[in-house]
């Protein structure tokens, strides 16, 4: 995808090992070092899933601002976690994890909870923002459930599934954000950048990017 802005925009600091969102963020045109932060995520599993995510975020960005090299001077970290109920749906740890969870979702409505923390490393402005998504999976039988586990698509991948991927033939409704289903809401990501001072490279007459 070409962008007229590509070599204007500024690098950032990406706390996070998923090339999903790395490659969300370079399509755009981003310039992205990858930095990803070793930290507990069971951290905060007593918070709301809604908070537990924003803190997880703020954790990992917090911890790759204070190990990587400047440049970059912003930062941005990311949590996505699944939920069904209430109960959240991490990341699935082998393929019979993966396959409860797809039974869990089948037929029915979720939330996908993405929590984002964007640090400006020279004035230290911290800003913060979660977007949720509903999605709707259509009843899945047995052999779709082990077709989809054999791809290995949900290993790394919260509720054990890619939206992006071949998850999306069992997707019949999605409501919000699809990028905050992949695991990167890009409207809130633009929000938190421009409040942290980032340097859009937009004129006085240009707006916001869209999508």
């Amino acid at each position: 995808m070409s962008n007229a802005f590509t070599s204007r925009y500024e690098p950032i600091v990406l706390a996070s090992a998923s090339p999903r969102r790395q490659e969300s963020l370079r399509s755009l045109g981003f310039q992205v070092l990858a930095y990803p932060a070793d930290v507990d995520e069971s951290a905060f599993d007593d918070l709301p899933i809604k908070e537990r995510v924003v803190a997880l975020a703020e954790l990992k960005v917090r911890r790759s601002a204070s190990e990587a090299p400047y440049p970059p001077y912003w930062a941005i970290g990311a949590d996505t976690l699944v939920s069904l109920e209430g109960v959240g749906f991490g990341k699935p740890v082998c393929e019979d994890d993966a396959r409860a969870m797809l039974e869990s979702l089948s037929g029915r409505t979720h939330v996908v909870s993405s929590g984002l923390c964007g640090l400006n490393r020279l004035t230290g402005a911290v800003e913060r923002a979660v977007s949720e998504t509903t999605v709707t999976f259509a009843s899945l039988d047995s052999r779709e459930i082990d077709w989809y586990v054999s791809t290995g698509e949900w290993r790394g991948a919260a509720g054990a599934y890619r939206i992006q991927e071949s998850a999306a033939f069992f997707a019949e409704r999605i409501e919000g954000s699809y990028s905050g289903v992949v695991g990167l809401p890009l409207h809130a990501f633009y929000g938190i950048l421009s409040r942290i001072g980032y340097p859009f490279p937009f004129g006085d007459e240009a707006g916001a990017p869209s999508g």
